[in-house]
């Protein structure tokens, strides 16, 4: 039997960083659930089959995990900045965050401070529960989600510049 296709594994880590369960080895539950239902440790090694069980499971858990979630309706693109988007997060909408995440390593006085990367991560986790990838991080997330973390991440450097007004050091994101 075949292996699945390229397109097949970014799925199934796609549904499985919408459920949060995507770690950064292979010892997560994402593989857990991999394994329990087809006995095998890799993405890779799946085949058709086993990715539709695996896919299937993995959409049951979204429905579980959020009953009153409805899908978005696809809806057709009119500004011709958001074609080819698909609805994920503009170009303008991640450079604002990124921006945000700059300007909270400026105001952090702690000199161990984490990177202005891992700070961005740590922000998508706290805020939207996805685990995000540092050489990709606003793969999984859309525009909505997007909207709402740029809202945190402006909320963050309040904080963090009445605090560097008041002299105390930030404890960052």
């Amino acid at each position: 039997m075949a292996a699945i296709t390229k397109e097949q594994i970014k799925r199934i880590y796609g549904l499985g960083a919408g459920l949060g369960i995507v770690g950064k080895d292979r010892d997560d539950m994402l593989h857990e659930v991999i394994f329990s239902i087809t006995g095998k440790k890799s993405v890779k090694e799946l085949t058709d089959s086993d990715f539709k069980a695996v896919q299937d499971e993995l959409i049951s858990r979204m429905k579980f995990a959020n009953p009153n979630h409805k899908p978005h309706k696809v809806k057709k693109k009119t500004d011709s900045s958001e074609i080819g988007n698909n609805g994920m997060a503009t170009p303008e909408q991640q450079r604002l965050c990124w921006r945000y995440c700059y300007r909270l390593k400026e105001l952090d006085l702690s000199p161990r401070s984490a990177d202005v990367g891992d700070r961005l991560l740590g922000a998508i986790g706290k805020v939207l529960g996805v685990t995000a990838s540092k050489k990709e991080p606003f793969r999984w997330i859309d525009q909505e989600q997007c909207s709402k973390l740029i809202e945190q991440l402006k909320r963050y450097v309040n904080t963090a510049e009445r605090r560097a007004k008041r002299g105390e050091k930030c404890a960052g994101t």
